[in-house]
């Protein structure tokens, strides 16, 4: 895979990553203001129609289109590290991003976490929701920092 950085055509910021994937999908993401694209979502094309009708209403409302591209918020799930989203606040009418870092599930509390994909197994972590932290719309990198995205062990 081929990775560099471009000027994001969302926020103008020189922190978007361009990769391109052996069997020709481009993918863009944009550190700064955290839109993500690929060369698929091609406006008005079938896949991004299915796209955009099975996503969330806020992310539907914030999407971009640049050069033909429809761009969107990206969400980040990583169960042991947690997740980063956009989210809306009524009192200022705008958005923001939030993280919530995962947090071990206790062996007391284990019950409460079944994984309903493996019957008889329980979640190793949950969301630390009462610690979110809120970022600016322009601060999609603190944000990923802030759940260790860019944490890595050491073997």
């Amino acid at each position: 895979m081929k990775e560099f950085l471009i000027e994001c055509p969302c926020c103008n910021s020189n922190a978007c990553s361009k990769n391109e994937t052996s069997d020709g999908l481009t993918i863009y993401l944009c550190w700064t203001c955290g839109f993500t694209t690929n060369s698929e979502l091609v406006e008005g094309s079938d896949f991004e129609k299915e796209n955009f009708e099975n996503t969330a209403e806020l992310i539907r409302d914030l999407k971009q289109v640049h050069d033909s591209l429809s761009w969107y918020p990206k969400v980040i799930n990583i169960p042991h590290k947690g997740m980063i989203f956009p989210e809306w606040n009524r009192r200022i009418k705008d958005w923001y991003w939030a993280a919530v870092k995962a947090i071990p599930v206790t062996e007391e509390e284990k019950e409460k976490y079944p994984d309903p994909v493996k019957p008889g197994e329980f979640y190793k972590f949950k969301m630390d929701i009462p610690n979110m932290k809120r970022y600016d719309k322009m601060c999609f990198m603190d944000a990923a920092e802030k759940i260790g995205l860019f944490e890595f062990n050491e073997k």
